[in-house]
């Protein structure tokens, strides 16, 4: 047969190890029982590639249970970086197949998961499929934020796209490359943000695998996050360089409001809690966060229109640069005190209705599974 077929893959399962101490054991495991073979030549074939990010290739083979280490290719790729961006685009670059997916190795998926993805991607003629994730309690992560219902066809600002800030799922690899889209290296956090917006605001066709087998985020993933403080600045940079961006620049209104409006809800408001909770928030913080804020809102006026009356106080205190921790925390938490009126309804009552005003997102939110 020809080597071209026969080393023809359906889906490229890309999988980043940064330490052989990783469970990826569990992660492959996983991919065995997802529905595809891994045998040369099959039609429905899954090429598994296990990305060995500065760390020798060996300790991390041997974890893989023997019957199923001759169907991975592990690779090696060297690049003194910590992120996980680097083999994330190494492996991207090596993969031949129909679809493309990425994993972390803490994660697993549900058994038959990547071919009822591929069926469901398939059904719709979609260039995307975003899988639906859970916690390994069973728990659902309930991103994106898509209207009831919804499947197929997914509008990236009425489904809440940009809240899937992880591109996990299935990607069809010729989108991938006619976009040209990588992870940027540079970041220390937030690499995956540009390379997300992109794909959802690409005029691809993206569907989501409502009530289909799960992408599973293990408990062990918290031992990633690094504990070395970081500045402001440095932790915000993805989001200030995506906004200054000339491909933000030429978005339309309501898609750069979308994607600043979760830069706010997510990435800045999220900041500001980690360092006022650990009582750390000082005057330079202020100042730094400041900066991202008034950059990101500049870049789209009115994206915090729809925010709650909480976030928006929140937000005055950013702009005016609050350096009291304790005042920052009581405001943080009271923004995720969903008991509370103020977090129900916007500043803004015309914006009542807006897809990311808190009566609809938390509606919506309620109903993904």
């Amino acid at each position: 047969m020809d080597n071209d077929i026969q080393d023809s893959a359906l889906v490229d399962v890309v999988i980043a190890v940064h330490t052989p101490n990783r469970p990826i054991e569990r992660t492959v495991a996983s991919l065995m029982a997802s529905g595809l073979s891994t045998e040369t030549g099959s039609p429905n074939r899954l090429r598994i590639t296990v990305v060995c990010h500065n760390t020798a290739v060996e300790p991390i083979r041997a974890r893989v249970a023997p019957e199923h280490q001759g169907r991975v290719r592990f690779v090696h790729f060297a690049d003194g970086i910590k992120s996980p961006a680097g083999p994330f685009n190494h492996g991207i670059s090596l993969a031949t197949g129909t679809w493309v997916s990425i994993m972390g190795s803490d994660d697993s998926l549900e058994p038959g998961a990547l071919a009822g993805w591929v069926q469901a991607a398939e059904k719709d003629r979609a260039d995307v499929l975003i899988a639906p994730m859970a916690h390994a309690d069973g728990r659902a992560i309930r991103t994106p934020v898509v209207r009831r219902l919804r499947a197929a066809a997914l509008d990236p600002i009425a489904d809440r796209l940009t809240y899937r800030t992880a591109p996990l799922g299935l990607m069809r690899l010729s989108l991938v490359r006619a976009l040209g889209l990588d992870f940027p290296t540079r970041y220390a956090t937030g690499e995956d943000q540009s390379f997300s917006a992109k794909l959802w605001f690409s005029g691809a066709s993206v569907s989501y695998g409502r009530g289909l087998p799960r992408y599973v985020v293990h408990d062990d993933a918290a031992v990633r996050v690094t504990a070395t403080p970081r500045s402001v600045t440095e932790d915000l940079a993805f989001a200030t360089d995506l906004v200054g961006s000339d491909w933000f620049a030429g978005l339309g209104s309501a898609q750069r409001a979308a994607i600043v409006t979760k830069l706010l809800r997510i990435h800045l408001f999220g900041h500001i809690m980690l360092r006022a909770d650990a009582g750390t928030w000082d005057s330079a913080d202020a100042a730094e966060m400041a900066g991202a804020a008034r950059t990101m809102m500049f870049a789209a006026p009115g994206a915090a229109r729809p925010l709650s009356l909480a976030d928006r106080a929140l937000l005055d205190a950013v702009v005016r640069q609050e350096p009291n921790s304790r005042v920052m925390k009581t405001l943080t938490t009271q923004r995720r005190t969903f008991t509370n009126p103020r977090t129900w309804l916007p500043r803004d009552l015309s914006q009542l209705l807006h897809p990311e005003a808190p009566l609809r997102f938390m509606g919506a939110s309620a109903l993904v599974s």
